[in-house]
């Protein structure tokens, strides 16, 4: 996981949260001439180098497995990279200096870059869907599981954030004013903090010893009509857990999306405080990474060390700590109240 948090390197959750005063959080990135080969980095831009180096990393400390499947959710794709091919192409009357900044323009950049480097010539498929860009790169890496079709399956999700793209949305109130992230719910005001990350994940249909023990019990995505109607998503909830063989009574702690919109985080609040049973510990994640398409993966990220661990970080909790052993664990995440996905995991352990 490469994050604004310094995740790349650790095993489990950083000892110290970095803090930032800014409407956005940008990612402390690697070394990355330890992941990828220095003359490929010359060129290489830093959407892609993200992307390699996370999947690289992913993949070493899974032991080097191959994969029979790579699959990458973004939103945004390489849109830095588009932008600089279409000024190219502007500036000298529609002809092309280097064909470069169009091959790494695409949204598929990432999946292909990946397979290359690892002389893979499995499935590979890139989703751009939006705020369900991760959770479809997840679910197809279930299904392939599910249908035999493959073992290992490196996915990901992966984006970054630019000039433009703070730029055009700002117009459009995405963005609270520059403030420190561990004050991000605190401050009840509109918008929230833009945010990027590459996380890669190997999903496996066997277990390992050498793994961690998350499993992965089921994806949900669904739009919500508007207005907003807390019952809708309760309802939806309600029918995703029954369908994965549980209920709202056996969730030990939720993960929920809160970006400190006062508009948009009424719908967790209203979960929160009148659905789940008085045993379920809550969690938020996106002062530590900001809010983008693929903010899911970080939140999987962090769903998978809490069960390994056992542990919820300070940081990130929203209620007091309970006795009770983490089993099951939902997260649940939207974006801009339209978008809405569920992630269940369980301990493996138990």
């Amino acid at each position: 996981m490469i994050s604004p948090q310094s995740t790349c390197n650790a095993t489990g959750f950083p000892a110290e949260v970095v803090e930032s005063v800014a409407d956005r959080l940008i990612c402390i990135e690697p070394d990355y001439r330890e992941h990828i080969n220095p003359i490929q980095l010359r060129r290489m831009p830093r959407i892609l180098r993200m992307g390699l180096a996370s999947a690289q990393i992913c993949l070493n400390r899974a032991n080097n497995v191959s994969p029979d499947a790579i699959i990458v959710g973004t939103g945004l794709g390489c849109l830095d990279n588009l932008e600089k091919f279409l000024l190219e192409v502007l500036d000298h009357d529609e002809h092309v200096t280097s064909v470069l900044p169009f091959i790494n323009s695409t949204h598929n950049a990432v999946a292909a870059q990946i397979a290359m480097l690892l002389r893979n010539h499995s499935y590979n498929i890139t989703y751009c869907h939006r705020g369900f860009s991760f959770e479809s790169a997840l679910q197809d890496a279930l299904m392939l599981i599910e249908e035999k079709q493959a073992k290992n399956v490196l996915m990901g999700g992966i984006d970054e954030c630019t000039d433009d793209f703070m730029k055009l949305h700002g117009y459009l109130g995405y963005w609270k004013k520059p403030l420190s992230n561990l004050r991000l719910l605190a401050d009840k005001s509109s918008g929230t903090i833009a945010g990027e990350g590459s996380a890669f994940f190997i999903i496996s249909s066997e277990s390992s010893p050498d793994l961690p023990k998350a499993v992965i019990e089921g994806v949900h995505t669904f739009l919500a009509p508007k207005p907003f109607d807390e019952n809708n998503v309760a309802q939806e909830i309600a029918q995703f857990l029954q369908k994965a063989g549980t209920d709202r009574q056996e969730v030990d702690a939720v993960i929920l999306g809160l970006n400190g919109d006062a508009v948009y985080d009424r719908s967790y609040w209203a979960l929160r405080n009148n659905y789940f049973a008085g045993h379920t510990e809550f969690m938020y994640y996106k002062h530590l990474c900001g809010e983008y398409y693929t903010a899911g993966a970080f939140a999987l990220w962090l769903g998978s060390v809490v069960l390994e661990n056992q542990n919820i970080p300070d940081k990130t909790r929203l209620t007091r700590k309970s006795s009770r052993p983490i089993r099951y664990l939902l997260l649940y995440n939207h974006f801009r109240n339209t978008e809405h996905s569920l992630i269940l995991l369980k301990n493996g352990q138990f």
